[in-house]
């Protein structure tokens, strides 16, 4: 007996985007749009970038060439600006109508996993178009909905094992938003060779992957290189370990607040920049200043190795099961700031925060409840879904979830290790597609043992 859900696909896409759409655009109208809800703590200096793009022609911030932030966002918002005018609440109807196809693209790449499983393909899609996390970056000024839509373009062209060429462009488009495509190819290759057997068809395969990021990310990088005469993507790595890491393990080993540690390291980053005006007799320039605040934060890592670990493994934790709900509670909260790295902020806390937490809204109050029992679904079939991989290894007709295991793990493992410096949900937000699709495998193999139909 077949199971028909939609008689056209077309149809359902449409009413998909259009589900999508309302959602996103309805959290916004109502909520994100007012009182400057959208803007966030990123938000100032993407807005001067696009600013400067639009009206000097420049990638600069106050006539300053800028190396803190990839190109990729302020570009959009310049293009948005170019529309609407620079205004930027307005330039984000932009980007939520970029963000309502979010979905169609979770279709697509769930057809490619598993083609044919339409109910996977649909499950997946109409859950992410009511996640937490996609809905409400879609309305902030920030760069997360913009990058999982270029990450989800090179994932179907990747996986569909075609256009690799193609594929590596939008990887290095992605990776022009978001830091990680430089990290995520060396995965993506890895995978490639566990795809395809022939190991001459791999090479050539890897090649094309390699030339179109490659091409995509040399005028960016030739920029930075003609400016500050090194090879670099952008010099926020620096100041992240330092203050975001090294300052965390200064704080724990010297009993200092986390302010007063982030003082003590500037101090010390401040004699070896002038160290380094007098070897050199000059001052060092963004890229030579991030490099010295990154050797400073490794040395401290390697002074204080178990703290480190402990702060890091904290930070995947937190990064791997941080609500996204909390952004609305933090603006309940007047964005009233909260200890975020106190040594006497537990795990048990942090969890707390979330089972009672501190706003009488009910509305907030449930939207919470809500997330957490979405993300307990989630986890419940990742989890599922990880059993039946084991058994893959010793059981063939689970070999095939064994092989989408191993192909979207590293991927999704990366975003979450990727946060070290922090640890914080939206970190994770690009690994979510590819986990609502491993935890829906699981559920639709389950549909099919109970009703043993054929989904078409």
């Amino acid at each position: 007996m077949k199971i028909k859900i939609f008689n056209n696909q077309y149809l359902f896409l449409l009413c998909l985007f259009i589900f999508s759409f309302l959602i996103k655009s309805a959290v916004f109208y109502f909520y994100l749009g007012n009182n400057n809800n959208y803007w966030q703590v990123d938000s100032n200096t993407y807005h001067k970038i696009a600013q400067g793009l639009v009206i000097n022609k420049s990638f600069s911030v106050d006539d300053n060439p800028n190396f803190y932030r990839l190109p990729g966002y302020p570009l959009f918002l310049a293009s948005g600006y170019k529309i609407f005018g620079i205004d930027t609440k307005n330039v984000l109807w932009l980007q939520i109508l970029l963000a309502s196809f979010i979905p169609i693209l979770i279709y697509f790449l769930a057809l490619i996993i598993m083609p044919g499983n339409l109910l996977l393909a649909r499950m997946a899609s109409i859950y992410s178009a009511i996640h937490i996390g996609l809905t409400l970056y879609s309305g902030f000024f920030m760069s997360e909905s913009l990058f999982i839509f270029l990450l989800l373009i090179f994932s179907i062209l990747f996986f569909k094992n075609k256009h690799l060429f193609s594929a590596g462009v939008f990887l290095g488009l992605a990776g022009l938003v978001r830091p990680i495509g430089h990290y995520l190819i060396f995965f993506v290759i890895i995978i490639l060779f566990f795809k395809n057997k022939n190991i001459k068809i791999s090479l050539i395969k890897s090649l094309f992957l390699i030339l179109g990021f490659i091409i995509t990310v040399s005028p960016w990088l030739i920029r930075n290189y003609n400016l500050q005469g090194q090879v670099f993507l952008h010099s926020l790595p620096g100041g992240l370990f330092l203050n975001f890491a090294a300052a965390r393990s200064v704080m724990i080993e010297k009993d200092l607040t986390y302010d007063r540690a982030k003082k003590y390291l500037t101090r010390e980053i401040d004699i070896n920049a002038q160290d380094f005006k007098e070897k050199y007799n000059r001052s060092p320039n963004e890229i030579e200043y991030c490099n010295l605040q990154m050797d400073l934060a490794l040395q401290y890592f390697k002074k204080y190795p178990l703290i480190t670990i402990k702060n890091f493994l904290l930070d995947i934790f937190r990064t791997s099961f941080s609500l996204y709900s909390a952004e609305i509670l933090y603006l309940e909260n007047n964005r009233a700031s909260i200890d975020y790295f106190s040594q006497k902020r537990t795990i048990k806390e942090m969890i707390y925060r979330y089972v009672n937490p501190k706003t009488d809204k009910i509305g907030v109050q449930l939207l919470i409840l809500f997330e957490i029992l979405l993300f307990i679904l989630i986890l419940l079939g990742v989890f599922g879904g990880f059993i039946l991989a084991i058994l893959g290894f010793f059981v063939s007709k689970f070999e095939y979830i064994k092989n989408i295991y191993i192909c979207f793990l590293p991927i999704i493992l990366l975003f979450l290790v990727i946060g070290l410096a922090g640890g914080y949900s939206r970190m994770r937000l690009p690994a979510e597609s590819f986990l609502i699709i491993l935890s829906f495998i699981f559920y639709t193999y389950i549909y099919n043992i109970f009703y043993k139909h054929k989904i078409v």
